[in-house]
């Protein structure tokens, strides 16, 4: 059947039919709910392909990660991948994803797919930043862009920019630490340049604790990574009486090394991570995180690039997304210390 076919058969017009199949336009739940029962009871399947190319669009988004780490190894990725996605299908639209290969080959992808016109417009995730001239080389093929940044870039024409700022949660748990009364903080950090350490590091310092220089490992992106820099820490002759790992990932390691050095967590060392994956609630014991909002990243990510794929005017080019931290049971006061409440009080 065609589309028209199948829209008399039901009672309904071909534009509604449409609009049931896309979620857009001015049509009831109930009504949409019905046109897709009677898809599934009759069969129907529409072309979308031909519908596509009269149209001349793919109503396909691309989702580029410009960093060292393929896509489907970093949780991070996996859930701000899911959170687009799941914002997308509601308007229509599908993601295409290159899972592997390295940050140039992985750039250079995205940009045969602009000129082929496989994809209507992009989303970049930076490692932290996105490089500007390859972001005005891949908006001169009339491709719209939004990129997921940690620090907005100069205006580029056809590119909108969403911030994730880290500053807000890293400043909570740098409040956390002290004034659970922790003043010696290790750092197991992940790849360089990091944008968390200058923060965490200034946060601790003005509330009177420090980071010392030889308690910060750059350990690297695995868990066994995040163990061998933890173990390094606990063994070493300056134990700090916590830790903060840059990552959940990171802290799964490090959390085991922890224990089987013989120290328990958080009664002999506190231990705070960044991100918020899913598993982080069920680690034993459930881990006290920096969370990302991937629902809100993804929504703000896609909204922005719908509008200015729809000409709809006026078009915010410029969200930030902020950090909060989950408290959850690996933080406690360091033994033979007394709690600061965050009010003041001993």
């Amino acid at each position: 059947m065609t589309i028209e076919e199948f829209a008399r058969k039901i009672g309904v017009s071909s534009a509604t039919v449409s609009r049931a199949i896309h979620g857009r336009g001015r049509i009831s739940p109930q009504t949409r709910q019905m046109v897709l029962q009677r898809m599934e009871e009759l069969g129907f399947t529409p072309n979308l392909h031909a519908q596509n190319l009269a149209r001349q669009r793919s109503r396909t988004i691309g989702l580029e990660y410009l960093g060292r780490t393929e896509v489907l190894s970093d949780l991070f990725l996996i859930a701000l991948a899911r959170g687009i996605q799941h914002v997308l299908s509601e308007h229509g639209y599908t993601l295409l994803l290159n899972p592997v290969g390295v940050g140039d080959e992985r750039a250079s992808l995205l940009r045969r797919w602009a000129r082929s016109r496989a994809v209507d417009g992009a989303i970049v995730v930076g490692d932290p930043d996105v490089p500007l001239d390859w972001l005005r080389k891949l908006t001169a093929q009339k491709t719209f862009c939004v990129v997921i940044v940690h620090h907005p870039p100069p205006p580029v024409p056809g590119a909108g920019c969403v911030t994730l700022d880290l500053s807000q949660g890293v400043a909570q748990a740098a409040e956390l630490f002290c004034s659970m009364g922790h003043c010696r903080i290790g750092y197991v950090g992940s790849i360089e340049p990091d944008p968390v350490l200058p923060m965490l590091r200034e946060g601790v310092e003005c509330r009177g604790g420090c980071i010392p220089p030889e308690l910060v490992i750059y350990a690297g992106r695995t868990p066994d990574d995040g163990a061998k820099a933890a173990y390094a820490l606990v063994s070493g002759d300056l134990r700090p009486t916590a830790i903060f790992v840059r990552t959940d990932v990171l802290a799964i390691g490090a959390m085991q090394a922890i224990r089987e050095a013989g120290l328990c967590i958080p009664k002999d060392i506190s231990v705070v991570a960044h991100d918020d994956v899913p598993f982080a609630q069920f680690t034993d014991p459930p881990l006290t995180t920096v969370r990302v909002d991937y629902e809100q990243l993804g929504k703000s990510a896609v909204e922005m690039l719908l509008a200015m794929l729809e000409r709809r005017e006026p078009v915010d080019l410029h969200r930030t997304v902020h950090t909060s931290l989950v408290q959850r049971a690996t933080v406690a006061p360091p033994l033979h210390h007394k709690t600061i409440s965050l009010t003041g009080g001993v």
